[in-house]
């Protein structure tokens, strides 16, 4: 494939990415039906880790409707391996800034913003199925104008000293 149209195809798949920089180890997209995300409808994203030496760069891709209610979205969050919970916590996304003006990049009526999924990065203890899950935490039931989430993992290089 041309250079060029692997670029554009990247972007399209990564939701709207503003650039197109290295690739990511994996990536889902989940969409939900209607723009609707219920509360009990945990997305799950199944991740097949092998390199247990790496570090991660984990994002989350949140795609809105133009008309979305809310300058945030709170999920509760959690990673799960074979065993049980590895971590939990509970998380807000900015989708907007404080004057209202829409985080992202978007077209006809959609907008989509990357948002880290932690500050750092994510070491996996074992070559395993490791299991990111997301739930939304707001008052809204369903709640109106989500898109779809995506879940991506990028390897990043060990810093100087650092193996």
């Amino acid at each position: 494939m041309h250079p060029i149209l692997r670029c554009f195809a990247l972007a399209a798949l990564a939701l709207g990415a503003a650039s197109c920089g290295p690739n990511p180890e994996f990536i889902v997209v989940r969409e939900l039906a209607g723009e609707a995300w219920y509360r009990d409808s945990m997305l799950v994203f199944e991740v097949p880790v092998t390199d247990t030496a790496a570090t991660y760069r984990v994002e989350v891709d949140v795609r809105h409707a133009g008309d979305y209610a809310y300058r945030n979205l709170y999920v509760g969050r959690d990673v799960l391996n074979a065993r049980g919970t590895v971590y939990h916590d509970t998380a807000e996304f900015q989708l907007a800034s404080p004057e209202g003006q829409w985080l992202g990049d978007g077209i006809a009526g959609l907008k989509t913003v990357t948002l880290a999924y932690r500050s750092e990065g994510l070491r996996f203890p074992k070559a395993e199925t490791y299991r990111f899950r997301m739930q939304h935490l707001m008052r809204d039931e369903p709640l109106q104008g989500i898109h779809s989430v995506a879940l991506k993992l990028y390897r990043t290089e060990p810093q100087d000293g650092q193996d």
